[in-house]
């Protein structure tokens, strides 16, 4: 199984998991810690890396990545995000994850406009976990210094 692909699996238990321990219904966004986790732990697994690599430097689209972008993007507007800071930064996050989406979803994609969207949204993403991250340490006092989502 590539490295890929199990990341991507972990990180959709996890929001599964996460999910299944929040009651919420199709009209409440998923809320609290677990939801958060579960979020960020999809993000971080999704492969905004390996897509944005793919596009700008291998000159190809990988095969899950118009699939990854809109899931993202639907994860990220349906996670109630704890502070002011996070919520506007998953707007811009899902903002560019949409037009990633929507420019994957073309027969033959135009790589210049999707590599400039893939470099944005994989850019945003490590800036979003990381934040992500800083406040769910912050919360659990875990300090852990610089820790980084990696790729």
């Amino acid at each position: 199984m590539s490295r890929f692909l199990s990341r991507a699996l972990l990180g959709a238990a996890a929001l599964c998991v996460a999910l299944a321990a929040v009651a919420c219904d199709a009209e409440t966004p998923a809320t609290g810690d677990a939801a958060v986790i579960g979020a960020v732990a999809f993000l971080d697994a999704a492969g905004f890396h390996a897509i944005d690599e793919g596009i700008n430097t291998d000159k190809t689209v990988p095969a899950t990545a118009q699939a990854v972008a809109q899931k993202a993007a639907t994860v990220v507007e349906l996670t109630a995000w704890p502070t002011k800071e996070l919520r506007a930064s998953a707007v811009v996050l899902k903002t560019t994850l949409v037009e990633l989406a929507g420019l994957l979803d073309e027969t033959t994609p135009d790589l210049a406009k999707a590599g400039a969207a893939a470099a944005r949204a994989h850019d945003q993403h490590h800036d979003f976990s990381h934040d992500i991250w800083a406040y769910l340490n912050g919360k659990s006092g875990v300090v852990t210094g610089h820790a980084e989502a990696g790729h």
